[in-house]
């Protein structure tokens, strides 16, 4: 379909799946990045624990699915953790009730958010709507 011009996409907020056609525009495709979601840059404090491990840290990017942030804590992949997503002084934090960690790099930990209650994950959507559209500060 994209020798037509008509690529697939999918909304970064709530998931569905498109086409769109555009004339004159070819996609490369990436088969090394397996993530649904992009992540979206963002600086703000995040607080987690798990079993063995609790920390705090700094999230670098976020998005529907999963963060990846910066923590002193030593992480380990297949880790799972409680996360609180701290988006605003004036909220409460976003909580997360399991997340995976799936990388670690150094200090930088990515994680998959795996178990979040549906009140949670639409005000992590409504965070997000606000971010793209460029007024997260009002959250």
């Amino acid at each position: 379909m994209g020798l037509i011009h008509v690529h697939p996409f999918r909304c970064q907020l709530c998931g569905h799946r498109f086409r769109l056609l555009q004339w004159g525009v070819r996609y490369r495709q990436v088969e090394d990045d397996r993530r649904e979601f992009d992540r979206l840059p963002i600086n703000f404090p995040v607080i987690f624990a798990g079993d063995a491990v609790r920390g705090v840290g700094s999230v670098v990017d976020l998005s529907m699915a999963g963060c990846a942030f910066h923590a002193e804590a030593r992480l380990e992949e297949g880790t799972i953790l409680r996360i609180s997503l701290q988006i605003s002084t004036d909220l409460p934090p976003i909580s997360v009730e399991a997340a995976v960690v799936r990388s670690v790099s150094g200090n930088r930990a990515g994680v998959e958010f795996v178990s979040l209650r549906l009140d949670e994950r639409n005000r992590l959507e409504l965070f997000l709507q606000r971010l793209v559209r460029g007024s997260a500060s009002e959250t």
